[in-house]
Formats: structure tokens, C-alpha cells, sequence
């Protein structure tokens, strides 16, 4: 017979781990974000200098201008197209595994790998741009351009995405009883009016929840910036988590860098609590 001594056993490990490896790293962030250390000499206690510093920093408002770009670009095209990517491999059909594992795939791929595939398929003398030419279109400065720099990594990330959050939605649809859209075929429902009136409504905590995540994973993105643009051109591909790891580890600025991994904790714990509330009154209607 099982008793309460049991689960805690369980869950020690786990717990140890999560304390050692993220509760204690954290508190020691918050910690030295009020502080002056350069990893050299010894930390001195600056108060909430960082953080006014922080206020009248130009870079770190690019940053913050940058982030939320590259989230508006990213965040509303995973949730659209990942549920019509979801709604086209939910049916009964001869090989629709797969399909499924094609639009899976590229999540299986490093993001190192992806990245440095993009990069090369993006150069001025990549298959993009060649592809572009055959229309005749002139070639682009798809990671060299300041316009073109975030939705170029945009892309990226959409593409790597999309079957990661397909199967939230495949999983939500699959849970739908299908006597609702026989319904909507007595009532002469269409193909796209199913899946407004019945589809969207029903999939809305996964809608909710596929738009947080997305929206976590936009605002933390680091490797494909550091891989395929190193923060340029001139700063224009340059996000908060980027701005850190370049304060932090190459400017040595460890207590500034801190403050700004802080705040950017405080954005995205924002945003979590906003989505449950959401999802909160959605589950009282």
C-alpha cells in the first residue's frame, strides 16, 4: 500500500534538482543585480543603480524594440498556421502519418544545425535568393539588412516551430467529438464555417496556452542570433537575451546583466499570469 512518504520520495530528486539548478541561480541573480561585479574583483553593493541605469540605456531599449518584433512576427504566425497545419493532418486518410512526421521533422533538427542551414541558404549567393532570381526578383541582404534581419530569423523559427505546436492542436482536435460536425453538416455548415463556429471555439485553452509558450520561447530566443547574425547588422538583430549573454560575457558586466535578465523575468512572468487569467474567466463562460 502506497502512502504520502512514497510520493515524497519520488519527488526529492526532482526537487533537489530544481532547487540547486534553478531556484538557488535565480535568487543568486536577483541578488547580483544589485551589485557592481566584473568576475575579477570583488562584488560591491550598488543598490538600484543598475536598474535606473538600465532606464536611460538606448541599447536596451533596441533590445526591447528588437524582442518584440521578432515575438509579433513570430508568436501570431505559429498559432494561426500550426492550427491549419493541424486541422490538414487530422484526417483519415492513406499516409497521413506521414505527413506528420515530414512537419514534425524539423523540430527533431538541432537549432545550431538549423540555424547554420538557414544562414547559408540566406546568403547573397544562397538558394534563396537564387530561387528569387528565376522569378526575376533582385537578391536580397536577407542577415545583413536592418530591415530584413528579424524577419529573416523570423522565418526561422516559424518553420522550425510549427510542428512542435501542430501537436498541441492535433491533440485538442482529436479530443473534439466529431457529433459536433455532423451537426454542422445537418445545419449545411462549409469546411471553413466548421472550423470557425466549432474548430476555434473548442481549441481556445490550446490557442491560449500554444500563444504564452510561443510567446516565452520569442522572448528567450538566443541561439539562432548568436549563430547566424552575431546581434548585427549594427545591433539590429540584438534581443534582451542576447544583450545579456554580451554584457554578462563580454563586457563583464555581470550585475548589469543581471538587472536585465531580471526585468526580462518580470515581462515574461507578465505574461504568464495575464494568460491565466484568460484562461481563467474562459473556463467561467
Amino acid at each position: 500500500m502506497y502512502k504520502p512518504r512514497h510520493a515524497w520520495m519520488f519527488l526529492m530528486i526532482p526537487g533537489i534538482f530544481l532547487i540547486i539548478f534553478t531556484l538557488l541561480p535565480t535568487i543568486g541573480a536577483v541578488g547580483l543585480s544589485f551589485t557592481d561585479y566584473n568576475v575579477f574583483t570583488p562584488s560591491k553593493w550598488v543598490g538600484g543603480q543598475n536598474y535606473a541605469k538600465i532606464l536611460h540605456d538606448a541599447k536596451f531599449w533596441s533590445a526591447i524594440k528588437n524582442t518584440i518584433y521578432y515575438w509579433l512576427l513570430v508568436t501570431p504566425a505559429l498559432t494561426i498556421f500550426s492550427i491549419l497545419l493541424a486541422v490538414l493532418v487530422n484526417r483519415d486518410v492513406k499516409g497521413v502519418s506521414v505527413y506528420r512526421l515530414i512537419y514534425y521533422f524539423p523540430v527533431l533538427i538541432s537549432v545550431v544545425v538549423t540555424a547554420m542551414l538557414w544562414k547559408w541558404m540566406f546568403q547573397e549567393d544562397g538558394i534563396i535568393n537564387y530561387l528569387l532570381h528565376l522569378f526575376g526578383v533582385a537578391p536580397k541582404a536577407w542577415l545583413t539588412s536592418r530591415n530584413l534581419v528579424i524577419p529573416s530569423l523570423a522565418i526561422v523559427t516559424i518553420w522550425q516551430g510549427l510542428g512542435y505546436y501542430m501537436l498541441f492542436y492535433l491533440a485538442g482536435l482529436q479530443s473534439i467529438p466529431n457529433d459536433l460536425y455532423e451537426a454542422a453538416d445537418i445545419e449545411g455548415a462549409g469546411f471553413w464555417e466548421k472550423q470557425w463556429y466549432v474548430t476555434i471555439p473548442l481549441l481556445r485553452p490550446v490557442i491560449f496556452f500554444v500563444a504564452v509558450v510561443s510567446t516565452m520561447s520569442a522572448f528567450k530566443e538566443f541561439t539562432l542570433m548568436l549563430t547566424m547574425t552575431n546581434g548585427g547588422p549594427i545591433g539590429a538583430s540584438t534581443t534582451v537575451v542576447f544583450l545579456v549573454f554580451e554584457k554578462a560575457f563580454e563586457q563583464l558586466q555581470m550585475g548589469y546583466a543581471s538587472a536585465i535578465s531580471c526585468i526580462l523575468f518580470l515581462i515574461i512572468l507578465l505574461i504568464t499570469l495575464l494568460n491565466q487569467k484568460v484562461l481563467d474567466k474562459d473556463n467561467q463562460v
